[in-house]
């Protein structure tokens, strides 16, 4: 005589495993979240950088033939894309004199962006890890040009 399985007791058994995948899911759910929105903040933080180091390097070169016309400089800055509520500052070392738009001297110019990058995930972060939101600085120097 053939021995037959009950189908009640298959069922059962098939019922209790698949709750387990929600289970699983909801404990794995904000962990895989957290990563994913890190991810995209790190991404966002080095996209801003390259732009404002971009934007810097366009302002210093501005300066390097234009050193007198700081108000130029930062608009050379701000007009390169970078992030709202950035800071843009201009200094010049040396003879930074012109003549007819001509440099007189030996001189450097130094343009300096800070942006203050808030993350996505900065709530979570800060409330759990201590982490604040993140100061982007970047400087380049040029020397005038004759």
């Amino acid at each position: 005589m053939a021995h037959r399985r009950n189908p009640l007791r298959l069922r059962r058994r098939n019922d209790a495993k698949s709750g387990q995948g929600i289970v699983e899911l909801a404990l794995s759910l904000p962990l895989l979240l957290l990563l994913m929105l890190g991810t995209i903040d790190i991404g966002r933080v080095f996209y801003d950088y390259v732009q404002l180091r971009n934007a810097v390097r366009e302002g210093a070169g501005y300066g390097a033939r234009m050193p007198t016309d700081t108000a130029g400089i930062t608009l050379r800055v701000n007009r390169h894309g970078i992030p709202a509520s950035t800071t843009v500052s201009v200094a010049c070392t040396g003879d930074c004199t012109t003549t007819n738009g001509v440099p007189n001297g030996v001189g450097t110019i130094e343009v300096t962006a800070t942006h203050t990058f808030t993350p996505i995930t900065t709530a979570f972060l800060q409330s759990w890890f201590g982490i604040n939101p993140i100061t982007i600085k970047v400087k380049s120097s040029m020397r005038l040009l004759r």
